[in-house]
């Protein structure tokens, strides 16, 4: 006989959240949403409501209620949640397989961590004690330093502040010397810093009196040279002609050359298709495209790519490779080095490319790239 204790693997002495736990763990599994059957659902849940109630050991199979009356019908449906019975009972002999390893691991690793805190205290206490003989021991150093530092400073002639007088016989020669260099006069050295000047002078009076000069020298301001002044008595009618012409010609090349004009592109009204147009100061032919912004890139002849920005855009960060070259009417002209947008195979190869945050398409770029290379005088 199958009971509802069988189904949940459950028993009389099984606490509620035992139990609730169960049930939790197997509805989660054998949902239909999940996977599970609507029938093997119903069985879990009728199971849960039974063993709450106390009736856990009562027979779970022949309680299930059925709505269909066909006999057969409900033969098959047996079985099939005999089937399924079955395999829930597996599926809970797994499930408490694994939540005793999980226990045995518990376990494990709380001793474990009870081993490591052990000895961890064990390694404080030890830290401890080790600072404790040290402290002592510092401090024993200490007093010992004290006490040598108050027996070796003598007092001539008076007692020592723990009132026992120390002669100068009972100390060590080599310290007995270090005392009386305190307050000796010490001939040797003051006779070789007075002789230190007679030796300098004597020195520069051997060598003459140049290295005196150069040492004034050093302590003189330097005097300015004078200027010197061409006085012309007689002109030469040639010079003078020679000067006059030459003067002027001077002139003539100091006169300022006009610039050359920058070229100027023609505003389009199409946006999105490259074209072949002519600069309208200087008549050079260019292609160029524009963007629904009003912004354009335009390519020459004798220069690359070129972004010109609509500054009446609003202003934001560039990209890192355009480089600003010059202003022109509303146009703020950036040159295209490198990267995006500066070689005909990024053109050729995409449908459009985002230049500053601007869709430019490149529709009749090829044919257009090919009219610029046939327009070009080299």
């Amino acid at each position: 006989m199958t009971s509802f204790h069988d189904i949940l693997g459950t028993d009389d002495k099984t606490g509620s959240a035992d139990v609730k736990r169960r049930y939790k763990l197997l509805s989660s599994r054998l949902h239909p949403d999940k996977g599970g059957s609507k029938a093997l659902m119903q069985m879990i849940v009728q199971a849960y409501e039974k063993v709450s109630a106390g009736k856990g050991h009562e027979e779970a199979v022949r309680t299930i209620q059925l709505k269909d009356p066909s006999a057969e019908s409900n033969n098959a449906k047996l079985k099939h949640l005999e089937r399924e019975f079955v395999g829930l009972k597996k599926l809970n002999e797994q499930l408490t397989q694994q939540l005793k390893e999980e226990q045995e691991k518990n376990r494990s690793s709380n001793k474990e961590s009870e081993r490591y805190t052990n000895a961890v205290e064990d390694e404080l206490k030890w830290l401890r004690r080790e600072n404790r003989r040290l402290n002592s021991q510092l401090e024993e150093a200490r007093r010992k330093v004290s006490e040598n530092t108050r027996a070796i400073v003598p007092s001539s002639g008076s007692a020592s502040s723990s009132g026992a007088s120390v002669s100068m016989d009972d100390l060590a020669p080599k310290v007995q010397n270090q005392l009386k260099a305190l307050g000796g006069f010490n001939i040797r050295r003051y006779g070789l810093v007075l002789m230190m000047p007679a030796i300098i002078a004597g020195l520069l009076f051997t060598l003459g009196k140049e290295p005196w000069l150069a040492l004034l020298a050093m302590f003189e301001e330097p005097k300015e040279k004078p200027e010197a002044v061409v006085t012309i008595l007689d002109t030469n009618p040639v010079d003078a002609a020679a000067s006059a012409a030459l003067s002027e010609k001077q002139v003539l090349n100091v006169a300022p050359v006009k610039p050359k004009p920058k070229p100027r592109i023609k505003l389009e009204s199409i946006s999105g298709l490259w074209q072949l147009r002519f600069y309208e100061n200087n008549r050079m032919p260019y292609i160029s495209v524009r963007s629904e912004k009003g912004s354009y890139v335009v390519k020459s002849c004798n220069t690359g790519f070129q972004y010109y920005r609509n500054s009446n855009l609003r202003s934001g960060r560039l990209s890192a490779n355009l480089i600003f070259d010059r202003q022109d009417r509303h146009f703020m002209i950036y040159n295209i080095p490198y990267g995006n947008g500066s070689f005909a195979a990024n053109w050729s190869e995409s449908k459009s490319l985002l230049i500053n945050k601007e869709y430019f398409p490149n529709e009749g770029f090829a044919e257009a790239y090919y009219q610029l290379q046939q327009a070009c005088p080299y």
